[in-house]
């Protein structure tokens, strides 16, 4: 996926700048797809994230892993990126990407509300750790302390109250997830 987002300078360049992205990335003449996709390139993109997921968590670290764990951020991340891919959108924003899925149907209605509705609580939890550390943060902190501050920051009364939360969230957006990639056919 080739996306573009100009940050600087002139806006009229930055939105020639992008019609040109788009124009050299628009496949409807090979009938929505680029010719490199591939008969199994959902296939792929599943097994790709299943080894980030592999590689990334740390052993015994799994229930702290919001980001790259099973259900993280991650899977919502790698459903939207396909979707881009698969309908030529043109969206660098996961959540833009995830509610244009909703809205034009590419995502059955049950299957969307549920993703961006347990994507949202987990992207507060990265934001506020990312807020605290100045960097990107994959984990809650396995520390009593850091937890309860965070769990204090996105409402709740504890931390097992916000790691139980967590939990919930992240099985939600893996049932999405194994829906989408179609996991019992993904070697």
């Amino acid at each position: 996926l080739t996306r573009s987002r100009p940050v600087a300078g002139d806006p009229a360049v930055g939105a020639r700048f992008q019609k040109l992205v788009s124009n050299l990335t628009d496949f409807s003449a090979q009938g929505g797809r680029p010719a490199a996709f591939t008969p199994d390139w959902k296939r792929q993109i599943a097994n790709m994230r299943q080894r980030i997921e592999k590689e990334r968590v740390p052993s015994g670290r799994k229930a702290l892993a919001f980001k790259t764990g099973a259900g993280g951020l991650m899977d919502a991340e790698f459903i939207a990126q396909t979707l881009c891919l698969e309908h030529g959108w043109q969206e660098p924003n996961t959540l833009r990407a995830l509610e244009k899925a909703r809205d034009t149907g590419a995502l059955p209605g049950e299957q969307a509300l549920a993703l961006i509705g347990n994507y949202r609580p987990l992207l507060r939890i990265e934001c506020i750790l990312r807020r605290w550390s100045y960097e990107g943060e994959s984990e809650l902190p396995a520390e009593a302390a850091p937890q309860y501050r965070v769990a204090i920051r996105c409402g709740f009364s504890s931390a097992q109250a916000l790691l139980e939360a967590m939990d919930g969230y992240r099985k939600a957006i893996r049932r999405v997830h194994e829906a989408f990639f179609g996991m019992d056919r993904v070697s």
